[in-house]
């Protein structure tokens, strides 16, 4: 049973329909249970709060591709000694794909054939695009990238076979370096020419003339299918030497590698000469023509991010009395609430017998503690969260329970919350028919887990506060109780 009832609202049938439209305007509550109001009744109305407490924990790891299920795939690559949640490390796997056109050097569609006696490699460039403050940490952070060439050939993702964010990746690519680059996030361009560029900037990296070797003596044949192509030149390992200062706060940088500006490019020219007899074997030079050919990072090319943690002494993990719940992407510490005590103990008072209740509203409610900003550091909060359940292989899911009719109910009416600055919290509001039959035993409350929306491309993190005396989470049910 709830606690003892403070009487707000006691009115006549006439007020009844009154009261509940105002009451729907201001707390847009649902109208389970208040459908059938017999006009004799008469209306108490009230809300219970009581105080929850949830635990740290940490995922072994979460999916991390860029299936076609997930929205705004990105790879993230960084360092970053994270004051709150100590240390991350970011790095990516990659294919490459083919243009839609077999490029003239391996084939010359006006004679049918390929005349390499004028054409000739120059290099080839990684090109790995990222917006503007799409980072997190030390702007002016120094890291040093590294290339590698995978030295086996990605599998296809399906659903039976994901890449996880602890990809083991030692073995898996050659030894040797193809190319590395020492930047930072905000790659010491001011802000009129973060303008011009759109807000974008592009990270470049030469890579050893070997490989520009290889990719300009692939074969028409490889050059004219991705699956030929794919067994000849695997896909690149992107990651971070490591850092001299192991120490230095560092910084996570998101990229867009589905921006049309992240490719691998291959840069040749086309040498025009003239003959000027029959000794002249070279010709003489008349004209150089610059060209390229892009391999692009698309839907047709597989990628994953791979996330390394070190929460030691930073994040206090599975049990209630930890005083802060810590919310991070990349396969970072999650939070896990059980609600199933709440919500069973209005079991009693949903019966059909008297007093009669019915359910306006239920709130799931948390305070953000946004106090431990550091200075130099750009870690803006996140601006939602999600709650969601797991299925077998630890992936996010929809939160939901199957009632004994067979029938799946969402558990709340919205699976994200959006921050609000003014009370400086997240809501989540319930869907009421789950309530009302999860406090009756007509389906199971299972744990719930709080995550940054989208987890396996964000870099970005949220603090609430747990067991602490003030703003600690709380879990508010709106109600009204009839009475003959």
């Amino acid at each position: 049973m709830p606690n003892t009832f403070k009487r707000l609202l006691k009115l006549t049938s006439a007020g009844i329909f009154t009261v509940l439209l105002t009451w729907s305007c201001e707390n847009d509550p649902a109208t389970i249970g208040l459908d059938a109001l017999p006009s004799s009744d008469l209306l108490s109305g009230n809300s219970k709060e009581t105080v929850i407490h949830g635990s740290n924990i940490v995922p072994e790891n979460i999916v991390s591709d860029n299936s076609s299920l997930n929205k705004f795939p990105s790879g993230i690559i960084g360092y970053f000694n994270d004051p709150l949640f100590g240390l991350t490390k970011a790095d990516i796997v990659t294919e490459v794909t083919l243009s839609a056109e077999i490029p003239d050097f391996r084939y010359n569609s006006d004679t049918g054939e390929i005349d390499e006696a004028k054409f000739f490699p120059d290099s080839v460039i990684l090109n790995l695009a990222y917006v503007y403050e799409n980072w997190y940490g030390d702007k002016a952070a120094n890291h040093t990238i590294q290339v590698y060439e995978l030295n086996e050939r990605l599998t296809t993702a399906s659903s039976a076979n994901r890449y996880f964010s602890d990809y083991e990746i030692l073995g898996k690519y050659n030894s040797e370096l193809l190319g590395e680059k020492t930047i930072t996030a905000a790659g010491n361009l001011n802000d009129s020419i973060w303008r011009a560029n759109n807000y974008v900037n592009v990270i470049s990296l030469k890579l050893d003339d070997l490989l520009t070797e290889k990719l300009f003596n692939l074969t028409e044949a490889e050059l004219d299918s991705a699956h030929l192509f794919k067994n000849k030149f695997n896909g690149l390992y992107i990651t971070l030497a490591a850092p001299e200062n192991p120490d230095a706060s560092g910084t996570l940088i998101k990229l867009d590698l589905h921006n049309t500006k992240s490719n691998l490019t291959l840069h040749y020219r086309k040498e025009i000469r003239e003959l000027t007899d029959e000794d002249d074997e070279e010709g003489t030079l008349l004209e150089v023509q610059k060209m390229k050919y892009i391999f692009p990072i698309n839907q047709g090319s597989r990628f994953f991010n791979r996330f390394e943690h070190n929460h030691t002494g930073k994040v206090d993990v599975n049990t209630v009395a930890t005083d802060r719940l810590m919310i991070q992407g990349m396969a970072g510490s999650q939070a896990q609430i059980d609600l199933s005590p709440l919500i069973t103990e209005w079991a009693d008072s949903l019966k059909n017998t008297e007093p009669r209740f019915g359910i306006s509203g239920v709130d799931l409610i948390f305070y953000a503690d946004t106090l431990h900003n550091t200075a130099n550091m750009f870690t803006p909060i996140n601006e939602s969260l999600s709650i969601t359940h797991r299925d077998d292989n630890n992936n996010p899911i929809v939160a939901s329970g199957v009632d004994t009719d067979g029938k799946t109910i969402p558990a709340f009416r919205y699976s994200t919350a959006t921050y609000n600055k003014a009370s400086n919290t997240y809501t989540f509001r319930m869907n009421q028919e789950y309530f009302e039959k999860a406090a009756k035993g007509d389906l199971e409350v299972t744990p719930f887990y709080l995550t940054i929306p989208y987890t396996q491309f964000s870099f970005k993190r949220v603090t609430l506060f747990n067991n602490v005396s003030d703003y600690p989470p709380v879990f508010k049910v709106r109600y009204v109780k009839f009475e003959d």
